[in-house]
């Protein structure tokens, strides 16, 4: 890493901080100066405790090293939504040679995932797949499938895999692989960052569900995530975790209407929500539930 010693000087200055702020308690003054001037690197520890004290993340401190070198996680898989999203072939091109690139060239397994994922993702972004395109799709997510079950505990890169690649296995598969998240998260499953991101997961498994019509795989999991949707400031996902729990319900009891479905929509469309609403209007009119 070229420059390192300068950019943590330079974050250092920014936030008003003085040498003496960052090396007590760490290492001598004479010390924390040879790594400003980039005469010395740090210990992998040493290093951990300078980052904590500039309040930035090793995420962070190495996507502004070098963006093109050490690419954020986030930034990555935003890449990926917003290529999807947009349909937009010539960027998922270039994140599958960007992450077969790092892969080759750090071996971290983390830019397979991505690789793979982004593979997957360019198959189901083709409305016109080929006959054996669902037989790939289940070859290129089995390195992942393999990966998840093979560990005993999932941290949050773990969660954060399984909910990027959900849409990318088949039902049964993401089904039995959502099962498993309360069995393999570790002990600090009680962070905020955790409940976030097993909330998502839930929600996108109730919404799966609901699209393929598993109606009792919807009541499932939308129960789950209402279990994690406790908190006010998660209003959003709380509003969806009842919806789809209560057209799983409605269908299953073949009713025609359910006030509380409308309730939630109204909900919805006064937070802004309206493509969202739109979408599950269609879902209804395929439910054969009037509003």
């Amino acid at each position: 890493m070229e420059n390192y010693g300068t950019l943590i000087k330079k974050i250092r200055q920014e936030k008003g901080l003085s040498q003496k702020d960052i090396y007590e308690g760490i290492m001598t003054r004479q010390t924390y100066y040879l790594i400003e001037t980039n005469t010395s690197m740090p210990s992998f520890d040493k290093f951990l405790m300078i980052l904590e004290k500039l309040f930035i993340s090793v995420n962070e401190f190495l996507y502004i090293l070098d963006p093109e070198v050490f690419p954020t996680e986030n930034y990555l898989y935003h890449q990926l939504s917003q290529a999807v999203f947009k349909k937009d072939e010539t960027r998922l091109s270039l994140l599958l040679d960007k992450s077969q690139q790092l892969y080759t060239s750090t071996n971290n397994k983390k830019y397979l995932h991505l690789n793979l994922i982004t593979q997957a993702m360019t198959y189901l972004n083709d409305k016109q797949m080929e006959p054996d395109s669902l037989y790939r799709l289940k070859e290129l997510m089995l390195p992942i499938k393999e990966y998840l079950i093979g560990i005993d505990k999932w941290y949050l890169y773990e969660l954060k895999l399984l909910n990027n690649s959900l849409y990318s296995f088949e039902l049964s598969e993401a089904i039995a692989l959502g099962t498993l998240v309360g069995k393999k998260i570790d002990v600090l499953g009680n962070m905020e960052q955790y409940q976030d991101i097993k909330l998502r997961i839930y929600l996108n498994l109730s919404s799966l569900c609901l699209n393929r019509q598993d109606y009792d795989n919807v009541l499932f999991f939308s129960t789950l995530a209402k279990e994690n949707a406790q908190t006010d400031y998660r209003l959003f996902e709380k509003v969806i975790a009842h919806l789809n729990y209560e057209i799983a319900q409605t269908t299953k009891h073949k009713q025609a209407k359910n006030s509380n479905i409308t309730n939630y929509l109204t909900i919805l469309e006064t937070l802004g929500y309206q493509k969202t609403v739109l979408e599950y209007k269609n879902i209804l009119k395929s439910c054969a539930i009037a509003l």
